[in-house]
């Protein structure tokens, strides 16, 4: 076996076609297999310029003058895809080099069947395109589910959800507690007055107030009822002065609602809240159907908060004897006349929390 025939044997095993050049980068000769990845048959290859064949190598600086180079320059152009006269789609490797080999021809083309790799290539890359879409959608739902969290429940209790110390079921644990409600006066009768509209522009600022002053002191905001807001302090972070929280929180709802009444016109001082606040045992975690949770605190405490607050008049806060026992003498309070609710047997003994009212 003659050189030349020996790699023109490991050409075809390689699934490598060849063709040969002249000068002009015409077509003088070529093997049966490149002969097979195009239309015209093996004569209609010959005279043609290899650009009609190859337009790829369109604009490429390669010189016939190789004589003595140890290493002619050479061009290489990686995954062509062409469609084979078969009707299937095959990927390429072409090389176009400079050739003195004493085969009469000026450059040799080399066509590297790599449709296997080529099609992994593709398939890689598109799997790259999905996963990058896919990663893009990850992100805009993570940025939708964190803003439906943060803006439909509490945002601590978001938190504790994702970090899973909070756990996404129904139940709920005793804890010890303060409840503090927040309920505007007369609101029945304001809101007879304004479209509906207004009256939910007008109330959405004043409890954006209510909730700044609550978070402020790490109370957890359970619910919003039309006019009434109520939060829990020390439901699933530990807070052993819960209650003195939760006094805290009341009087600056009442301070900071003052302040923002003063900045409006008198004709335009629409909601005035009381606030009242029980301390004691409560059952807090999730309650609910299988499909709808609500974080919330059940029990005496919770229903009592509710109804102190029903009876504190506007700009005060009211607070039981459970909730004055644990704040060992933090803030000046008066005493009131007892108070007998609904479903208790006894009158209940309650306080009013000294609050000093001034434009901020």
């Amino acid at each position: 076996m003659t050189e030349l025939n020996f790699w023109q044997t490991v050409l075809r095993e390689m699934r490598i076609a060849y063709a040969l050049l002249d000068t002009e980068r015409r077509i003088v000769a070529h093997d049966a297999l490149f002969a097979a990845w195009f239309p015209a048959g093996r004569t209609g290859l010959i005279g043609q310029h290899v650009l009609e064949l190859l337009p790829e190598f369109y604009g490429q600086d390669i010189h016939a003058e190789c004589a003595g180079s140890a290493s002619p320059s050479a061009v290489r152009v990686e995954n062509v895809n062409r469609l084979l006269p078969s009707g299937e789609s095959h990927y390429f490797d072409l090389t176009f080099l400079p050739c003195n080999l004493g085969l009469n021809a000026a450059f040799l083309v080399l066509m590297a069947d790599v449709t296997e790799q080529g099609r992994y290539i593709q398939e890689l890359m598109q799997s790259r395109n999905d996963l990058r879409l896919l990663r893009h959608k990850m992100v805009r739902l993570n940025e939708q589910l964190d803003f439906l969290l943060r803006h439909y429940i509490s945002p601590d209790v978001a938190e504790a959800l994702v970090k899973g110390t909070l756990r996404p079921e129904l139940g709920g644990e005793l804890r010890e507690v303060s409840i503090l409600f927040v309920d505007a006066r007369d609101f029945t009768a304001i809101v007879e007055t304004l479209p509906a509209e207004r009256v939910m522009t007008i109330l959405n600022d004043y409890l954006s107030v209510i909730v700044d002053a609550i978070d402020h002191y790490g109370g957890t905001i359970n619910q919003f009822q039309g006019d009434s807001v109520m939060a829990i302090f020390n439901a699933h972070n530990d807070q052993p002065d819960h209650a003195i929280r939760a006094v805290q929180a009341g009087i600056s709802v009442q301070q900071q609602l003052f302040a923002y009444q003063a900045q409006r016109p008198e004709t335009e001082r629409w909601f005035h809240f009381g606030v009242g606040i029980d301390s004691g045992p409560a059952i807090v975690g999730n309650s609910g159907a299988r499909w709808r949770y609500t974080y919330t605190a059940i029990g005496n405490t919770t229903n009592l908060a509710a109804r102190i607050t029903a009876a504190a008049p506007a700009y005060e806060v009211w607070i039981s004897q459970n909730t004055l026992d644990q704040l060992n003498g933090t803030f000046t309070v008066a005493p009131l006349s007892p108070i007998y609710f609904k479903g208790k047997d006894k009158p209940v003994t309650l306080f009013r929390v000294v609050v000093q009212l001034a434009v901020i």
